[in-house]
């Protein structure tokens, strides 16, 4: 739950602190494909999430120029079925540089073989490995040679998750106006084909793409289409993602009366499928949420349960961020004592941890808080121990 700070990545990954004791700990939720949308494949095999890692040693132009030197018959064809397989295999068990170089080898044999259906399958799954080696430009070219087969071929069947790669390899290049026009022109092929599950991904990532360029309220309608059709399949588990989502939307638009409404509901959700560490973050969220809504107590309440869940997990560096909160609630509230208590217990969950990591430097928002609490005990002529949790620092 990488220390619960921005967009709930933006989907796990980024978090809003803004101004960090105001603001707060937000976290938001890495759901649906990630990583801008991935779909791997290998024969049979569809849409499986990856996180791959790759050698930068062996180029992928160096290997096409031998391709024609490869002698390939039908057993060859066959033994390009079984690497394709391989590497989904080989993801699957954390082997990502194999997996590369097998799809790399199927794709080569496919190619000289005469199978271009299967060439640019494999074409696709190196647009994905590539795009998750921070490599968009090689991404985008691959995904694009995928479709150009399937331009050739006349398959549709196969060209709505290509667009899916080819948008999210413009996501990740920074070309927002790019990933949106192919995402859309996916979405298209899907809603043609009656495939609700790839509609679903699609309207969420152009939901993200429309974040990343703040248009919450274009990025809500979006995440509205999701809600309705994981509603109308009965996908709990996407309700609870979509329900989150549009949270996190409101909240930042700083309509917290909607942003717990739609917490709450995700909350109920994701307590039934016993999805714990879903349900803390959407706990934290909700919390956040009401304290600036003014809903002090049903703060606490939340970031209570929160708490119970994160000594659970034995996360003391989320708990440490969760007293932030705590204490900051009580500020709000003019509870200067409980306040004091609260960030203590920051204090004491972070020197430990420092002890235990070797850690100089306090993060910025724990080093806040070491400031806020130093004032707090000054206000109340306890300079002396003000003086020992400034020399902490």
């Amino acid at each position: 739950m990488a220390s619960l700070n921005r967009k709930i990545t933006r989907r796990l990954s980024t978090s809003i602190l803004g101004n960090s004791l105001r603001m707060g700990m937000f976290e938001k939720l890495t759901f649906g494909m990630g990583a801008f949308g991935i779909g791997v494949f290998a024969l049979g095999l569809r849409a499986m999430p990856v996180n791959a890692a790759m050698s930068h040693d062996f180029p992928v132009a160096v290997l096409q120029s031998t391709a024609d030197t490869i002698p390939v018959s039908s057993e060859e064809v066959y033994r390009a079925d079984q690497l394709a397989n391989q590497g989904v295999q080989a993801f699957t068990q954390g082997n990502h540089a194999v997996a590369f170089d097998t799809w790399q080898q199927a794709m080569l044999l496919y190619r000289v073989a005469g199978e271009p259906a299967k060439e640019a399958r494999m074409l696709e799954n190196l647009s994905v490995v590539y795009r998750l080696t921070d490599r968009p430009a090689e991404a985008i070219n691959m995904s694009q040679q995928a479709i150009s087969i399937y331009d050739g071929l006349g398959t549709t069947s196969e060209q709505p998750s290509a667009f899916l790669n080819l948008g999210s390899a413009y996501r990740l290049a920074g070309q927002s106006e790019e990933a949106i026009a192919t995402y859309t022109h996916s979405l298209y092929l899907y809603r043609q084909a009656a495939d609700t599950t790839g509609e679903r991904i699609i309207l969420s990532l152009l939901a993200d793409v429309h974040a990343d360029l703040e248009s919450y309220t274009q990025s809500i309608a979006y995440q509205q289409q999701v809600l309705a059709i994981a509603q109308r399949t009965n996908d709990q588990q996407s309700q609870a993602e979509a329900l989150s989502e549009l949270g996190y939307a409101h909240f930042v638009l700083g309509e917290y009366g909607n942003a717990i409404v739609h917490f709450e509901m995700s909350l109920t959700l994701f307590q039934r499928l016993g999805d714990r560490t879903k349900e803390v973050a959407v706990l934290n969220n909700l919390g956040r949420a009401a304290a600036l809504n003014g809903a002090h107590e049903v703060a606490l309440i939340s970031y209570e349960q929160a708490m119970a869940i994160f000594q659970e997990l034995n996360r003391p560096v989320q708990e440490a961020h969760l007293w932030v909160n705590i204490g900051q609630v009580h500020v709000e509230a003019g509870r200067t004592d409980e306040a004091i208590a609260a960030f203590q217990q920051v204090v004491g969950l972070s020197e430990a941890i420092r002890r235990q990591q070797a850690m100089e430097i306090l993060p910025p928002r724990l080093e806040a808080t070491y400031r806020e609490l130093a004032v707090l005990l000054q206000q109340s002529a306890r300079n002396s121990e003000a003086q020992r949790v400034l020399s902490l620092i």
